[in-house]
């Protein structure tokens, strides 16, 4: 079950061809069996997701009786203003729809309704911010409702059917980093989530920083993950049982993402982060189409990315703020 803030979902003024209202718990079977078969589908917008990053509502779009269309909305108070973001962790939202029919022109312009009806309802928010799904590159109803868009990448793995040619894929560095890891006996193991969190607090720590989410979240999102078989978690360790560096991978039919990873500062040099990266690669092929590196602008992580042969992927973020706020965002490193 969806979590539902005390106060329930906003209300709705939108008008227009088709009608849009707040899911009610009851329909939640509706919303997944709509993202099922959505091209703007991913494990972010799973029920069971929604559930486990907290106070969330789903949006949905009808044409008549039908469910065509939904959008999950987070909401928090920000400097005492009520508004609509997007949880911590959750690599992308935007606006799922069922595939579009007809020809091309048709299945064009009926997109166009379906985004500027979403688009008139959320420019109510003073401020808005969600990251869409690389499929849906048309955010233009948006920009005519006032919306903001600047973009970000992620790189993925796009055919996980022959790892033979995934690993022929791989850069000559990294396949000599991954066999130097397993002649020096490192080897991956399940592990815990708190192993997980562990070895990425150790990683932000030595950039200085700490991660921007916490443990209860990460927690939640695995125990969930993991009762949808959608999650699982691994270490390197060496012959010792030392643990090198560890990871947390979600997935579902559709695409599996490395969603969290950090390793031992002093132990980085070893090769366990690429050879861990490697192992998740082989397991997701058994269970999903695709792999997601989940995405970063740094550079040196956008280096390490490439070089298992991820093409880079562009997704457009969506945002609604005054110019200042929009300001402060960019500072912040939001933008």
């Amino acid at each position: 079950m969806l979590a539902k803030s005390m106060k329930g979902p906003p209300k709705l003024n939108a008008k227009g061809p088709f009608t849009l209202r707040y899911l009610d718990p009851s329909e939640y079977r509706l919303w997944d069996a709509l993202v099922d078969i959505s091209p703007q589908s991913s494990v972010f917008c799973r029920s069971w997701w929604l559930s486990a990053v907290g106070d969330v509502h789903v949006l949905a779009c009808f044409s008549g009786d039908e469910l065509i269309a939904g959008i999950p909305l987070y909401f928090e108070k920000l400097f005492g203003i009520r508004v609509c973001t997007m949880p911590k962790l959750t690599q992308t939202w935007g606006v799922v729809m069922r595939p579009l029919p007809g020809k091309a022109v048709v299945a064009a312009e009926r997109e166009t309704k379906i985004l500027r009806a979403f688009a008139v309802q959320l420019s109510g928010y003073r401020l808005f911010f969600q990251a869409f799904h690389p499929s849906l590159s048309n955010w233009l109803p948006f920009y005519w409702s006032g919306f903001r868009q600047t973009t970000r990448f992620t790189y993925v793995l796009n055919d996980l059917t022959d790892l033979g040619r995934v690993w022929h894929g791989l850069s000559d560095n990294v396949r000599c980093t991954i066999k130097k890891a397993e002649k020096a006996g490192l080897i991956v193991v399940p592990c815990s989530i708190e192993e997980v969190y562990r070895c990425e607090c150790l990683s932000y720590l030595r950039r200085g920083r700490v991660p921007p989410h916490g443990e209860s979240l990460l927690k939640s999102i695995y125990d969930a993950a993991r009762n949808n078989d959608s999650g699982a978690c691994f270490a390197v360790v060496d012959r010792a049982g030392t643990v090198h560096s560890a990871c947390l991978l979600v997935w579902d039919s559709n695409r599996a993402y490395r969603l969290v990873a950090g390793s031992e500062p002093q132990l980085r040099n070893s090769g366990a982060n690429t050879l861990g990266t490697w192992d998740a690669i082989q397991f997701a092929a058994h269970r999903t189409r695709k792999f997601d590196f989940a995405g970063s602008i740094i550079e040196s992580i956008e280096h390490f990315n490439r070089g298992f042969g991820a093409h880079q992927v562009p997704y457009n973020i969506v945002i609604k703020a005054s110019t200042v706020i929009h300001s402060c965002l960019q500072l912040a490193g939001k933008l």
